[in-house]
């Protein structure tokens, strides 16, 4: 009699409760929007190799997701992280050969941005080589702010905030200044606007900002800024607002100039890193 009530007691609990959890090795309970929020979370949490398994599964499960660009740039900075650095320079710049998605596109140049950033701090004290990853990280920042077929605003922001960052890692505070003042002005609705103007008030501070919720909460503290409101529509420019700058002469941040300029980096960096036997 009791084991027919513990039988019971747990269907009923099972029904009321929508079924039993799932499991992250039972992939076939899972959508494309599910894999990728298990992926992300393995990813926040550090774990990039059970990250790279999930967004792989992704790809292999869901071949139609339009999940896929995402799954594959947060791929690369995960190679990145593991300093994967073959790998991560090999997918993105299928990524861009492939030009799938050309809205996606200033995502892309963002992450090879990163990735010469990332390079650069293997070489601590050789002035020479460190500032040739900056020059190569301000390149595709200035490429995705300036890709005519995308509108993407917020990896725009992203692209302008970090041209001044890495201008203040290269001792030029004055162009820094420039570019934190440029994202409030052109994309005040976006998080890097907070934090451009964190940076603005030490524009020599090259550490990098959170870009939480919580964080940027406490930055909006600081600077007496409002909550974020709800996005309304966008106004047509008024005469005396700050406009995108121009292309520079001969760099219409398009594809052509891109993979030219590819062609020139083949190889990723050298580093004193090794890649773990684990990984």
């Amino acid at each position: 009699m009791k084991k027919n009530i513990l039988i019971l007691v747990t269907l009923f609990l099972i029904i009321s409760c929508g079924g039993p959890a799932k499991q992250e090795n039972d992939y076939t309970q899972f959508s494309d929007a599910d894999m990728m929020a298990l992926a992300d979370k393995k990813f926040e949490q550090g774990d990039y190799k059970s990250a790279l398994e999930f967004y792989n599964r992704l790809l292999l499960d869901f071949p139609t997701s339009d999940l896929h660009i995402d799954a594959q740039l947060k791929m690369a900075e995960a190679y990145g992280r593991m300093d994967r650095f073959e790998d991560q320079m090999d997918l993105l710049l299928r990524l861009v050969r492939e030009n799938i998605i050309p809205n996606e596109i200033p995502r892309i140049y963002i992450q090879f941005g990163k990735f010469y950033e990332r390079s650069a701090t293997f070489n601590p004290g050789i002035v020479t080589n460190d500032s040739m990853d900056y020059r190569k990280a301000l390149d595709y920042y200035k490429l995705a702010t300036k890709y005519e077929d995308s509108n993407d605003k917020e990896a725009k922001a992203e692209a302008t905030y970090r041209r001044g960052l890495v201008e203040a890692k290269i001792g030029d505070i004055n162009a820094a200044i420039a570019q934190y003042q440029m994202v409030p002005s052109l994309y005040p609705d976006s998080p890097f606007s907070v934090l451009a103007q964190m940076k603005l008030k030490n524009p020599e501070d090259v550490s990098e900002l959170a870009v939480t919720d919580s964080a940027l909460a406490v930055y909006r503290g600081e600077l007496g800024l409002a909550a974020p409101a709800e996005p309304a529509q966008e106004a047509p420019a008024q005469s005396g607002e700050i406009q995108p700058e121009p292309a520079d002469a001969g760099d219409e941040g398009n594809m052509d100039s891109t993979l030219d300029m590819m062609q020139k980096e083949q190889s990723p960096p050298e580093t004193e890193t090794s890649v773990p036997d684990s990984l």
